[in-house]
């Protein structure tokens, strides 16, 4: 198996592993021992560190990368083509999540 395909795997083998626990909105892993605030008070303290910061940093998922033009996610068109042929050709998917939700038997 080469890099990529070991890559692949992993992720998908992480990502079936956790996904009940995440979608649960949990997490595997112990963040704190603190309880957390009261979400009204989460609220102002976000907005007052947002009014104190010299800058602000955004992350964003899928659909900032959608809103970008990424389009390879859900079907098999030209941009999914141009990233992902090799795993096209060699797994037959026709997108790119599918293969993340694929129930692979093994590692192999």
């Amino acid at each position: 198996m080469n890099f990529y395909d070991d890559l692949v795997m992993q992720t998908q083998m992480n990502y079936s592993k956790y996904h009940p626990i995440y979608a649960s909105g949990s997490t595997p892993y112990q963040l704190t021992d603190k309880k957390p605030l009261p979400y009204s008070e989460q609220i102002n303290r976000l907005v007052q560190e947002v009014k104190e910061a010299d800058c602000v940093v955004v992350g964003g998922a899928s659909g900032l990368s959608a809103a970008g033009g990424g389009d390879f996610y859900y079907e098999d068109n030209d941009s999914y083509r141009k990233y992902f042929r090799p795993f096209a050709e060699k797994y037959h998917f026709k997108g790119a999540f599918a293969g993340m939700m694929h129930p692979w038997e093994t590692r192999d």
